[in-house]
Order: C-alpha cells, then structure tokens, then sequence
C-alpha cells in the first residue's frame, strides 16, 4: 500500500501488509530502496534483530550507512 505518513517511511504488518509513505518518491533512489528492503526483510524477521539486520546487509552492505542519514532527513521537511 501506499499512503501518507507523518512518522515513518515504511511499515509492515503482522499480516504482512506492506505500507510505503507517498513521500519517499521525493527522496533519493538509494533511499527508496533502502526503505523496500528494510521493509520486505520484516516478512522474514518481524523485529529489529541481529538476524533481521544481517539479512538487510546481505542485499545493502551499506544499509547502517543509509539508515543513519534516513534517520536525518524529517518526513515534514520533505
């Protein structure tokens, strides 16, 4: 699905309904990708662990890098 949000990029249920926020077409393709496979990663690992992260780092070696700066860019700014 696709919709507005004003607190995350992404998001996956427990259903494993997928959710991307209308305003990452704004951000940069490496951004994009990042937030699809941190999110697809949750229909394998529906948490934070080491795992999870360990397979996001299989498809993006660089993903910690990406993460971070994500981490800086504020949705309302955007």
């Amino acid at each position: 699905k696709f919709r507005k949000m004003s607190r995350r990029w992404g998001s996956c249920s427990a259903t494993g309904v997928i959710t991307l926020n209308t305003k990452l077409m704004q951000l940069k393709e490496e951004f994009i990708v990042y937030v699809v496979v941190h999110e697809l990663a949750h229909l394998v690992h529906m948490n934070h662990s080491k795992k999870f992260h360990q397979l996001v780092d299989r498809y993006l070696p660089d993903s910690k890098k990406l993460r971070n700066e994500l981490k800086n860019i504020h949705i309302q700014a955007v």
